[in-house]
Formats: C-alpha cells, structure tokens, sequence
C-alpha cells in the first residue's frame, strides 16, 4: 500500500510513514554451533562474510513509497527457533531493505514497463495451481498483541468510506499442497 494513507503496519505501529518496504537481518550461525549440529567442518580459510550474498549493495534509486499492509485471509505461524538465540553471530547481521515499486515506479527505476499485472487470487486458483500448506510438529510461538491489533487494508478501505476492494473475492482452492520439513518444494516443481 502507499506510505502516508495510514494503510500499512508501519504507520499503524509508529503512527509514522519512515521507512516503507521490509527490512530484513540475516546472523550467521556460529561455527562452533554449525560443526556441532551438522558434523561437518567448515573449511577454516573460507570468510562467510566476504560471499557475494552477505554483499551490502542496496537499490538507492528506489524511493521507499510503498508499505506492507495486514490483509487476507492468510494463516500465519512462526516458530520457536530450534538451536536458540546463543547459536547466532549476533555481532556479524547483516540488514537487507527491500523497497517495494508500484506500476510507475518500477519503469522509472529500470526504464522498462512492467512485466504485466499479477494474477489475482480468482485468477490462480481457476488455472488450477496449487496453494500450499506447511505442517510442523514444532510449537508456534504465541501471537503478538501489536500485529493482533492491526487493521487489515479491506478494513481500512471501509473506515476510511473508499467502498470496497476490487479483484478481492475469497477463493476456495481445489489443489492444496502440504509441505513440511520433510518435503520441500523446490522452484519448478508442484
């Protein structure tokens, strides 16, 4: 959604529209963690940190005017993390921002129009692809009472007396695909 129409979750937190996008911090496992659970070495001479995906290089041309807002029907879990906070290099993160670009922005960013417009969830559940579901016998950490108190933007589009949004009918899927630690899915393959 746009910055500045108190859509996304951003501006519903902070009541500002600061950053826009998402951030995200990878940490590297400690060695030691790594070698004990995975009982392998590491090659010693080889700096993890120098690998072309921890690279810093950012998108500056990019204007951080879209947000990520609550809304759907998706269901959500996180995971308690397996090997613990301690098992992380917390001293070596590394934060990726990932602007977001609507229809305008992506041609003056790489000079070429859009590739075309994303289907809609009608439009991919009629060409009969697959939807995905994840098992986990892992425990789900509890909710967070902040994003509990999030407006969704179908919502917000009615508080705000803008109508309703269009292409945003719920969908019954007739393919749902279960996916667990297991059973990976891998590019190309449903």
């Amino acid at each position: 959604m746009p910055l500045g129409e108190g859509f996304t979750a951003e501006e519903q937190i902070t009541g500002t529209a600061e950053h826009g996008g998402l951030q995200i911090i990878v940490y590297p496992m400690k060695h030691d963690v790594y070698v004990e659970h995975f009982e392998r070495i590491v090659e010693a001479d080889m700096d993890y940190l120098d690998m072309p995906m921890f690279s810093r290089t950012v998108c500056e041309s990019a204007a951080p005017d879209m947000g990520l807002a609550p809304g759907g029907l998706m269901r959500q879990e996180i995971y308690e993390d397996e090997y613990g906070i301690d098992a992380w290099d917390q001293d070596n993160g590394f934060r990726c921002f990932v602007h977001l670009a609507n229809s305008e922005q992506y041609l003056a960013i790489t000079g070429h129009q859009p590739p075309h417009t994303p289907p809609t969830a009608k439009d991919y559940t009629s060409a009969g692809l697959p939807w995905f579901d994840y098992y986990s016998d892992s425990k789900a950490l509890t909710s967070s009472d902040t994003l509990g108190k999030l407006t969704s933007v179908a919502a917000k589009v009615i508080e705000k007396g803008k109508g309703l949004l269009p292409d945003n009918e719920p969908v019954h899927p007739k393919t749902v695909k279960m996916i667990s630690k297991g059973n990976v899915v891998r590019d190309g393959e449903f």
